[in-house]
């Protein structure tokens, strides 16, 4: 059985409605580890050898939070500077090579908003490319993203069911 880390990425998960219900749901599977980056770095002063060691033990990577200003959550970014460094992921090292890179990402927006004829005139996808480019830097295969949208709205009981189902489903299937 595959071992999965999930890298939660959220400022304040207790008070998330989406994200903290998409945790939940998976925080029960046995291959599971979650990992909760804002708790464990407030100050983002990040344990580099701790991280990488979390890498090195899990055949699956999954980077779970909320976007923000069309990217992530700024202690992500700050965990790839610190974590994936050169003679680990990449520059004479590949670590990481084959393991699986994901992304869930919760957007407020609707679907329609991220479309070429939307808002924001691009799809979701298309503002993950970073993502996506920075598993096929370091030799990971990177995986179709879980997108929840319209997370800025009071979402339904049914939809955040719904929601949760499929991120279960999703995470089983990585």
């Amino acid at each position: 059985m595959k071992k999965i880390l999930v890298n939660v990425v959220h400022p304040n998960i207790e008070q998330s409605i989406v994200n903290k219900r998409l945790v939940n749901g998976i925080k029960d599977i046995k291959n599971i580890t979650i990992n909760n980056l804002y708790e464990k770095y407030p100050d983002f002063k990040i344990d580099v050898k701790e991280e990488q060691k979390l890498l090195l033990e899990h055949d699956i990577i999954l980077f779970q939070f909320p976007m923000y200003w069309f990217s992530s959550p700024s202690l992500l970014k700050e965990w790839f500077d610190k974590v994936l460094e050169p003679g680990f992921a990449h520059a004479g090292a590949s670590m990481l090579k084959d393991k699986s890179f994901a992304v869930a990402v919760s957007c407020g927006g609707s679907k329609e908003v991220f479309s070429p004829t939307g808002k924001d005139k691009k799809r979701v996808e298309e503002f993950l490319y970073p993502f996506e480019i920075t598993a096929k830097y370091v030799k990971m295969n990177y995986r179709k993203a879980y997108i929840t949208y319209d997370t800025e709205t009071v979402l339904s009981e049914e939809t955040l069911n719904e929601y949760t189902h499929d991120y279960i489903t999703y995470v089983k299937n990585l």
